[in-house]
């Protein structure tokens, strides 16, 4: 996934740390601005992640950065499909077990509450490992 950032200072020869405006996933496919997802992402924080930069980037310039949308769309799939499956097979486990449904949907919340949990923690492996690794693939946006 490539995103424009701003360098804000020089960490160490090679690496920069920049900010980088999250984005909306329309974004690439078009500006309208008109939708309310893209209107809400507009006012969207900024974070600052450091950077792999190989081409020399100085402080205030503007530079495309680059993440492995793999990493990215993991990590999506642990946060938003993992829990809710989680939560179904709870539900059709209570089920088959014969509990009452408020029973089955109690034990399907219990999974999705282990799928968060369990996404939480992979999170903070991940920003301990640095997992997710940015890299300036051009300067000048």
């Amino acid at each position: 996934m490539k995103q424009t950032a701003q360098v804000i200072r020089i960490v160490a020869p090679g690496y920069v740390e920049v900010r980088v405006r999250r984005t909306s996933a329309c974004a690439s496919a078009h500006n309208c601005g008109s939708c309310d997802h893209c209107s809400f992402m507009e006012n969207a924080p900024e974070i600052t992640v450091v950077a792999e930069d190989a081409h020399g980037a100085g402080v205030g310039d503007t530079v495309t950065v680059e993440t492995a949308s793999s990493r990215v769309l993991g990590a999506a799939a642990l946060l938003y499909i993992v829990p809710l499956v989680l939560f179904f097979l709870g539900y059709f486990i209570g089920g088959s077990l014969g509990w009452a449904e408020g029973r089955a949907i109690a034990l399907g919340g219990g999974g999705f509450l282990a799928g968060l949990l369990g996404a939480f923690v992979l999170d903070r492996r991940m920003k301990k490992r640095d997992s997710v690794t940015f890299k300036v693939v051009s300067i000048g946006g």
